[in-house]
């Protein structure tokens, strides 16, 4: 299967090494498939993300950032501070949602993606006709991506920390030094809905979610016996750079959930061990990334001495260069000469990435639209 692959990986993937000490590793672009198959689906139009978390702004918006419970009274005024929390966050949060959910799908490799501003212009037009089913099949769209804001925490405070170990300030008097911080706690869930437009079944829904998340910013300390304050050099990151962050990194959960996809697999390439002399010149070629020189290499000494690592690093190569069938084959035999785990190991991630390259290829193949036996959605119009 990964042969059928072969020019479409050499093509996209390029071969990288790093050099650790003398270790070398080759890094492949492998193809992997959606967690849900959507290989029926040849046009999927993604609407623009809801936000239905019914996120209200604190009541210290726009006003001082309230002080916890261990701030001392006396640094009240000094601590003054706006809220970090910006006007039109959830505009901006709800934007970087919907940004983030088209570049994860849109990996160019299974199906077309409508973008959302199209998406939304079908949706009103089949609103106001009502027939929104009819609208989208007869733009071409198979399946519509519904994602919704569900859960949106954030909370503020300043706080202070005490260090109980003593301190002598420039007058030789002691004190406990006070150190004063901005803290920032958040989180999000999204959700989604993927629907089959023509039969009005729901294909797949799931809800990816965030830790709480906790900034904390110094904004103060004192430095002697007077308890006087000094304000620190600080930026205060706002709330929605903060969650808009924090939506990237959904990125790789929904191409994985939705979308056929790369995935980079790393292979270290074995030492020269035992040593043998002749095999330096094939260590310079991987260098040097003189990659069929490094093959030869290695393939011709394991041919003539049976030097297992040789063999190994050859059928390395020869994965990469999409000979699947003689890389595992050579890692079989590599087993049954030496017992060796190493060439069982490599053997079994090779069988690994190219099942899952095959899983891959049949969704991209597919005409069945799994969502026909779904449960009913809810679209309007339908």
């Amino acid at each position: 299967m990964r042969k059928k692959l072969t020019n479409l990986i050499i093509a996209l993937v390029v071969v990288l090494l790093v050099l650790t000490g003398c270790s070398t590793t080759i890094a492949l672009n492998t193809l992997v498939p959606a967690k849900v198959d959507v290989g029926g689906y040849k046009t999927i139009a993604v609407m623009s993300t809801q936000d239905n978390a019914r996120w209200t702004r604190p009541s210290f918006w726009n006003s001082a950032v309230p002080f916890n419970s261990a701030v001392d009274p006396f640094y009240f005024l000094s601590l003054s501070l706006m809220s970090g929390l910006d006007f039109g966050a959830s505009g901006t949060i709800v934007d970087a949602a919907t940004d983030m959910i088209t570049k994860a799908v849109d990996t160019g490799i299974s199906y077309k993606v409508v973008p959302p501003n199209l998406t939304d212009a079908y949706i009103t037009v089949g609103k106001s006709n009502g027939n929104l089913r009819k609208t989208l099949m007869d733009n071409g769209v198979d399946a519509i991506l519904k994602t919704e804001i569900t859960y949106l925490y954030y909370d503020e405070y300043i706080s202070q920390d005490t260090d109980w170990l003593s301190s002598k300030d420039k007058s030789g008097k002691t004190y406990y030094k006070k150190r004063f911080y901005f803290v920032q706690q958040y989180g999000i869930s999204i959700s989604y809905t993927l629907t089959d437009v023509e039969n009005n079944r729901i294909i797949a829904s799931d809800t990816f979610s965030s830790d709480v998340r906790e900034k904390k910013t110094q904004i103060g300390h004192t430095e002697d016996a007077s308890g006087r304050f000094y304000e620190d050099y600080y930026t205060i990151t706002s709330a929605s750079r903060l969650i808009r962050d924090l939506i990237k990194e959904f990125t790789d959960s929904f191409r994985a959930e939705l979308s056929p996809h790369y995935v980079k697999e790393y292979f270290t390439f074995f030492p020269n061990k035992p040593k043998v002399k002749s095999l330096e010149a094939a260590y310079d070629a991987l260098d040097d990334e003189k990659w069929n020189v490094a093959l030869t290499m290695f393939a011709d000494e394991y041919k003539n001495s049976g030097h297992f690592n040789a063999g190994l690093n050859a059928a390395i190569l020869y994965f990469a260069n999409g000979e699947v069938t003689k890389a595992m084959d050579m890692t079989q035999e590599i087993y049954k000469k030496s017992g060796d785990s190493k060439a069982l190991d490599l053997y079994y991630r090779f069988k690994q990435i190219t099942d899952r390259e095959g899983a891959a290829e049949r969704q991209i193949n597919s005409t069945e639209k799994i969502g026909s036996t779904g449960a009913e959605a809810d679209l309007i119009g339908f």
